[in-house]
């Protein structure tokens, strides 16, 4: 990793100089910034400067240096963040028209042209060649910026061009599957078996090979533009990019959006970070929302995760024209939620050893100084106490596996219910108010992590594919030490090779097709199942924890994330609460009311909710 400390910045599609020098007094040094050539999903331009990129060849970076210089006007010692436009602007699409390279609406249509590669390429290396040049040392990190909203979704749902068939049919050669003759045909790539709506590894081998092939594309797309940025720009300069959100993408999204390679696209070893927006489900007071990515994962390869804090104050601008407006868009009560949210989220990236910025999307975010006066606070917290290497210290952990999601069908049920959205997503909503920590990891992960031995109790949702070698890992590592599985939905439900429904009797002691949940004493271990996420319960997964020894912070059903040295609770609710800590440990509170600063191993708090309070603890034992 190309940096040490984790990045704390702000940004803003908007220029919004008056909140740039707000958060430059505030002591904020690191900005983004975004040369965009191309529009968003409203039909509206990204920033409010003039294209850049005009045709093939042809570049106006002045618009690019006043964007910078803008920012420098207000913020001299900024550090720049630059994301780099690789969509396609409007010209580009209508001179490529026959591959149908709208790299927004299609990137891995983009990604699989060879001329689109080219010009963009090309694009790419002038514009950071003259960044480079005109303000060298500046730029702290660059972001590589491409697909759906630049996070690298394809919303081409899979659909066949010439190159993308040529790619596939290569790729299928490459990694040693029988060749078809040509992509599965929409009926095909959308078939899949009742009750729970799965892929059968023998009539749907192709489309599960297609699907893996979206995911793989855009990862070695990544890369690639990656591999090329890294010869112009200075071995110091970190890169990122969009990409990971298997706990978010559901409906519609979850396997076609390609974003189930996120391992390979971690391996590379010229990024660094990968950056999300915090999970969107469960945004308001009382919730906990979280990282679209497993941020476990991110650890595990050496990486460091981005968090997009776009969480919608009380103040928030919606409304980017006279008509256009987005009225999805949720903001956050009052003020005093704005702090209790902010707060959670800054506490979250804290323990979890994450970069973030502040996302002042359209503007007027930050109206409130004392809002921005909180957000001071965090940055000297920060720049005391933040570490890439810290994570939350848990004795629960949520493992998921990207091979099992390709069997997914995320073309059934719709955005409020459906499989795709619930395994992961809606058990996350649980998993947040457990009132003690939880690590999200794959299951690759899992030989490599020298403190699993902590886990008592591990949740297992939608673990359909496990083939020997699965099987191998989890008995060796997992179903052991007295601890505690849940498995949702069914487990060993395939080896990807053919349905083995026998299997998941053997694996876990219950038998395939049980409608309610049921537990199971093993050898060594206690088995756990629920057929869906709906079944489950906050209470039950806190009596699944509390049988399996899992250490409790607090009696509320509330956020709680801690690390041996910090300690964060958010809550709605109001009164005093007893704290009660894995070990002694003298508090110093750093955001809440003063407590003493005693050594105990618990302690009491009057909450005023919503409310988030981070008490340091200095461990005594």
């Amino acid at each position: 990793m190309r940096f040490q400390k984790p990045l704390f910045a702000y940004r803003s599609f908007w220029k919004e100089l008056h909140t740039v020098k707000r958060f430059y007094d505030a002591g904020v040094r690191e900005f983004c910034i975004f040369p965009s050539n191309t529009t968003n999903t409203l039909g509206q331009p990204y920033g409010q400067y003039p294209p850049n990129w005009l045709y093939f060849d042809a570049y106006e970076f002045e618009h690019v240096d006043r964007q910078i210089n803008d920012i420098l006007s207000v913020a001299p010692e900024a550090e720049l963040l630059c994301m780099v436009d690789l969509n396609s602007p409007n010209w580009l699409v209508r001179q490529i028209m026959w591959a149908l390279c709208d790299s927004t609406l299609g990137v891995t249509d983009a990604l699989t042209t060879e001329r689109w590669r080219q010009e963009t390429l090309k694009y790419m290396r002038a514009v950071l060649t003259h960044i480079e040049t005109a303000f060298p040392g500046r730029v702290k990190a660059y972001i590589l910026a491409g697909g759906m909203t630049d996070e690298w979704m394809d919303y081409s749902r899979g659909r066949e061009i010439a190159a993308k068939r040529e790619a596939f049919l290569d790729w299928c050669g490459r990694n040693g599957y029988p060749v078809p003759d040509s992509i599965p045909d929409i009926a095909k790539r959308y078939r899949s078996d009742a009750p729970l709506g799965l892929r059968d590894p023998q009539k749907d081998a192709d489309s599960i090979h297609y699907w893996k092939f979206i995911s793989e594309c855009i990862a070695d797309g990544m890369s690639m533009f990656a591999r090329e940025a890294r010869k112009i720009i200075p071995e110091t300069t970190a890169l990122g990019a969009f990409y990971g959100y298997i706990l978010q993408l559901g409906f519609e999204r979850l396997v076609q959006c390609g974003h189930l390679a996120y391992e390979k696209a971690f391996s590379s070893p010229d990024l660094d970070f990968f950056i999300s927006p915090g999970i969107y489900n469960d945004r308001a007071m009382g919730g906990g929302g979280g990282f679209m990515s497993p941020n476990g994962t991110i650890h595990r390869f050496g990486k460091n995760y981005f968090h997009e804090i776009d969480h919608g104050t009380s103040t928030a601008n919606y409304r980017l024209t006279r008509h256009v407006e987005l009225k999805w868009m949720q903001r956050w009560p009052d003020e005093k939620a704005d702090i209790a949210g902010n707060r959670r989220e800054f506490c979250r990236s804290l323990i979890h050893g994450t970069s973030l910025w502040w996302f002042d999307m359209w503007g007027k975010y930050y109206e409130s100084q004392k809002v921005v006066d909180e957000i001071g606070k965090y940055k000297r917290i920060s720049d005391e106490l933040a570490d890439v290497t810290r994570e939350p210290e848990a004795e629960i952990a949520v493992i998921v596996d990207p091979e099992s999601a390709l069997y997914i069908n995320d073309n059934l049920g719709c955005y409020e219910h459906s499989l795709a959205g619930d395994v992961f997503t809606e058990l996350l909503t649980l998993c947040n108010r457990l009132g003690t920590p939880y690590k999200v990891y794959s299951l690759n992960d899992i030989p490599h992590l020298a403190d699993f031995g902590k886990i008592k109790f591990a949740i297992l949702p939608g673990l359909f594919e496990v083939t020997p070698e699965k099987e191998e890992l989890l008995r060796k590592f997992v179903l052991k030490d007295n601890r505690s599985i849940l498995w949702t939905y069914g487990a060993a439900l395939n080896d990807r090779i053919r349905k083995t429904p026998e299997n998941m009797l053997k694996l876990t002691g219950i038998p395939c097709g049980t409608e309610e949940t049921m537990q199971a004493t093993m050898n060594g271990w206690t088995s756990l199942f629920s057929p869906s996420t709906p079944a489950l319960s906050v209470h039950q997964l806190r009596k699944y924890a509390q049988d399996a020894g899992v250490h409790f912070f607090t009696g509320m059903e509330c956020p709680v994330w801690a690390a041996e040295d910090l300690l964060m609770i958010h809550t709605t609710e109001s009164g005093k609460r007893t704290i009660r800590l894995r070990r002694p440990a003298k508090l110093r509170t750093l955001l809440g009311n003063p407590v003493a600063e005693q050594v105990c191993t618990e302690f009491e708090y009057e909450f005023s909710g919503p409310e988030t309070i981070l008490i340091q603890l200095n461990n005594q034992a």
